[in-house]
C-alpha cells in the first residue's frame, strides 16, 4: 500500500509525510482432538515514511528568540515478522478455555512540531515490539441464563513509543522510546437474564503498568507540584511510572428492565461505571491526577414498530450524581483541566428507516 499523506498549509508553516506500508501473512487451524484446536499465525511487515517540513515564522519569535525559519526532514523504515500462537479447549458443552501468545510490533511514528520549536520540531520514535500472554475461560452458566467470560493477561513492550506533551514552557509534544513496559490484570464480564423481563450485566478489570527505564526523563509543567524525582534540568524521572490515562481499577454496571405495552416496549436502562485515580501525564504531579471517578445514568423509554420504520420516545439523564472530576488536562504553560459535564436531562424522539 502507497499513501501520499496530505500537505497542511498555512501562512507560517508546511508539513508533508508519504507513507508506504506492505505486508504478507499466513493462519494454520489444526485440531489436535475433538475438543482441542490451535491455531498459528504468521506475518510479515514493512513500513517506510518519508517526512519534511518548512516554517516560515514562529510564534516564538518576538516573545522568545527563537528563529522564524526552519525545516527539516526525516526518513525511516523497518521491517517485523510477528507470529502468534493459540490454543482453544471445550471443556464441556457450555464452558470453553483459551490461552493465546502473540508477537507484534509498531513501526518508527514520526512527529512534527515546527511551529512551538526553537527547530525543526521533529521527533522520531524507534519501532516497539510487544509480547503478550493472555489465558481464560468463556461459560454459560444457570441453564444459559448466565454468562461469564473471565481472562488473565501479561505483556512487555520494549521501546515502547511514548509522547511527551507540554511542559517545560515548549508547548509542544515530543515522542520518546521507553526501554520496557510490563502490564498485567485481568478483566471478568458477565451477563446475567435475571428474569424475562430484566437484562444485567457487570463487568470489573484490574490493570498493572510500569515502565521501566533508569535515564528517561521528559520535561515537566511549568508551575504545578511534581512528586517525581528532577535531574539537574528540571526533567522528571517517570521510571516505574504507571502509562498515562490507565486506571488499575475499572468496573461497569448495567441494568435493563422491558415490559410489552400495548404494540410496544416500555423500557427502563441504567448503566454506571467506575474508574480509579489516573496520571494525566507520564510524569507524576498533584495537580494533573485525576481521582476516582463515578458516572451513572437512567434511560426510560417506548419503542413500538410502524409499517416502515421503528420509533423511539425516551427521557433520560446522564451524571445522574452530578460528580465533577477532571478526566484531562492541557500542560501548555498553564494548569488546565478538561472536566467531564454536570448532570442533565433530555429528551430523544427516534425514527429508524428500514
Amino acid at each position: 500500500m502507497n499513501h501520499q499523506g496530505p500537505t497542511y498549509k498555512r501562512e507560517d508553516e508546511e508539513q508533508q509525510q508519504e507513507t508506504t506500508a506492505w505486508a504478507v501473512f499466513t493462519s494454520l487451524d489444526y485440531s489436535l482432538t475433538d475438543k482441542t484446536s490451535v491455531t498459528v499465525g504468521l506475518r510479515y511487515s514493512d513500513d517506510e515514511k518519508d517526512y519534511s517540513n518548512n516554517r516560515t515564522s514562529s510564534p516564538l519569535t518576538a516573545c522568545c528568540g527563537a528563529p522564524a525559519t526552519a525545516s527539516g526532514a526525516i526518513k525511516t523504515d523497518d521491517d517485523h515478522i510477528s507470529w502468534d500462537v493459540s490454543i482453544s479447549h471445550k471443556y464441556t458443552d457450555d464452558i470453553n478455555l483459551y490461552t493465546r501468545v502473540a508477537d507484534t510490533f509498531r513501526a518508527p511514528s514520526i512527529q512534527g512540531r515546527s511551529l512551538f520549536a526553537f527547530d525543526d520540531g521533529i521527533s522520531v520514535a524507534d519501532s516497539e515490539t510487544i509480547i503478550s500472554y493472555e489465558a481464560g475461560v468463556k461459560a454459560d452458566i444457570l441453564e444459559n441464563m448466565g454468562r461469564v467470560n473471565a481472562s488473565v493477561f501479561y505483556y512487555t513492550m520494549d521501546d515502547q513509543q511514548i509522547t511527551s506533551v507540554g511542559g517545560d514552557g515548549g508547548n509542544t509534544a515530543q515522542l520518546f522510546n521507553a526501554d520496557e513496559t510490563t502490564g498485567y490484570g485481568f478483566e471478568i464480564d458477565s451477563q446475567f437474564v435475571v428474569t424475562d423481563n430484566l437484562l444485567v450485566t457487570a463487568n470489573v478489570s484490574y490493570n498493572n503498568t510500569e515502565i521501566n527505564d533508569d535515564t528517561l526523563t521528559v520535561p515537566v509543567c511549568v508551575s504545578c507540584t511534581v512528586t517525581d524525582e528532577l535531574n539537574a534540568d528540571g526533567r522528571a524521572y517517570i521510571n516505574g511510572n504507571s502509562l498515562p490515562h490507565a486506571p488499575e481499577w475499572i468496573y461497569n454496571f448495567t441494568a435493563r428492565y422491558a415490559v410489552e405495552v400495548a404494540d410496544g416496549e416500555f423500557y427502563i436502562y441504567t448503566d454506571w461505571s467506575y474508574r480509579d485515580e489516573i496520571s494525566f501525564f507520564l510524569y507524576n504531579s498533584e495537580e494533573f491526577t485525576g481521582k476516582s471517578l463515578l458516572e451513572g445514568g437512567i434511560r426510560t423509554g417506548y419503542t413500538w414498530d410502524g409499517d416502515d420504520q421503528d420509533y423511539e420516545v425516551a427521557l433520560f439523564v446522564r451524571n445522574l450524581t452530578d460528580e465533577q472530576q477532571a478526566i484531562g488536562a492541557v500542560d501548555f504553560t498553564n494548569n488546565t483541566a478538561i472536566v467531564n459535564e454536570e448532570r442533565f436531562f433530555g429528551a430523544e424522539f427516534k425514527v429508524n428507516f428500514f
